[in-house]
């Protein structure tokens, strides 16, 4: 199902299949082939990066950006959201809520909700629980030498590195000509330990670290950035099943990588069918 979104509902001129493999690598930095079974399938992408899903998946709807919701208002039939002045957004008949679930409590604990239903939904959310990540980005010039692979992922966790993607072999038009991008997610126990270390310390350890893996003499980056993803991946998920059993009389529900692990392909699979759920009551 989730591969029949992608690539017919919400298909884009731009996604494309990459060709090459990931390979893999442990703690030592030894670089081997991956698992030739989960290369042949498809890795899809789109040149003008990921967050083309989401816009192609917003086409018709009525989508209001910088609109944060502080809490909700259970009605006789319906729920109203409030922002963070605590003026009324709307009312809605039915909410469906995909944010991370550890931002979800704090929302539901706002919330006004009958029934003493808030203590019980908020303990099946706190099932889930997220590891941190910091997200470097390394632009060289010239580009990279080739590899038989487009990313590598750490495999006994137990690098400092999860995972090392060259973003131009996804696709050239990401970078200037003869340019080259790396893209390095530092592992959970990494990301904690330098959370609050300035970005200038961590790209330049990060940009040691991945010449040491790589082996290859790279020049001082001529672009840089970091990203702090402090719910990046889920590593305990809740139950979807228990929770909607229990929200979806009251026209809400939960859906998201909380209860399906951190994979865009299984968190839209997840989304759509608790939507159906949803709208069918």
């Amino acid at each position: 199902m989730s591969a029949d979104l992608i690539t017919r509902r919400f298909r884009l001129p731009d996604l494309i299949d990459i060709g090459k493999p990931v390979w893999v690598f442990d703690q030592h930095g030894h670089i081997q082939e991956g698992d030739p079974l989960q290369n042949m399938g498809s890795k899809w992408t789109y040149r003008s990066g990921l967050s083309a899903l989401a816009q192609r998946m917003a086409d018709g709807l009525d989508v209001r950006l910088e609109t944060p919701i502080s809490h909700l208002q259970q009605r006789v039939a319906g729920w109203n959201l409030f922002d963070g002045s605590g003026q009324l957004i709307s009312d809605f008949a039915q909410v469906l809520i995909t944010i991370p679930a550890s931002q979800t409590v704090d929302l539901i604990e706002a919330s006004q909700i009958a029934n003493g239903q808030k203590k019980s939904i908020c303990a099946l959310l706190r099932l889930a629980s997220y590891n941190p990540l910091i997200s470097v980005m390394l632009g060289y010039h010239p580009t990279p030498q080739p590899r038989p692979y487009y990313a590598l992922v750490n495999t006994d966790k137990a690098h400092a590195i999860s995972w090392l993607a060259w973003e131009h072999e996804k696709a050239p038009e990401r970078v200037p000509e003869h340019a080259g991008l790396l893209l390095a997610q530092m592992s959970p126990h990494y990301s904690r330990e330098h959370w609050q270390a300035p970005n200038d310390v961590v790209i330049s350890e990060v940009a040691n670290l991945v010449a040491a893996l790589l082996g290859e003499p790279l020049t001082t980056p001529v672009f840089t950035d970091t990203y702090h993803w402090r719910h990046a991946l889920p590593v305990e998920k809740a139950n979807a099943q228990l929770l909607n059993a229990l929200t979806l009389p009251l026209g809400l529900a939960f859906c998201g990588d909380a209860f399906v692990g951190g994979r865009v392909h299984l968190a839209l699979e997840n989304g759509a069918a608790v939507a159906l759920q949803l709208i069918s009551r």
